[in-house]
């Protein structure tokens, strides 16, 4: 019965962490939303103001930048390849690190939902 209730006490912490992680997240994205994304999209997308127009649109906005910045595949596939080395390395590595903060609290809160199926908590 103590196992169990250590079980349930991780699983409260992983979910809670990538819970608060998750506000810290949007609120990282709200900041690059204001200050770096009308600049990115002037340099990636020439201009055309799609993930600036409210916070809803720069979360997936901030993902794919990431991912562009991160993997010359995705560079190649959106279109993005060779003017990705136009962008500041500073703003880079912003989006970069935002990418790695969402996938690192989704991980915990799936780690948490596994536990949860698994142990039948």
């Amino acid at each position: 019965m103590e196992v169990l209730s250590l079980l349930t006490n991780v699983m409260l912490v992983l979910g809670i962490a990538g819970g608060i992680g998750t506000f810290i997240w949007i609120g990282l994205v709200a900041y690059l939303k204001s200050k770096w994304l009308p600049l990115l999209e002037d340099i990636l997308d020439d201009g055309v103001r799609f993930y600036s127009l409210n916070i809803f649109l720069a979360g997936p906005g901030v993902l794919q930048y990431a991912t562009v910045f991160l993997w010359s595949f995705h560079a190649k596939r959106y279109g993005m390849l060779e003017k990705r080395d136009n962008a500041p390395k500073h703003i880079q590595k912003w989006f970069v690190f935002a990418f790695c903060w969402f996938m690192s609290c989704w991980a915990l809160i799936a780690a948490s939902a596994i536990m949860v199926k698994v142990y039948d908590l």
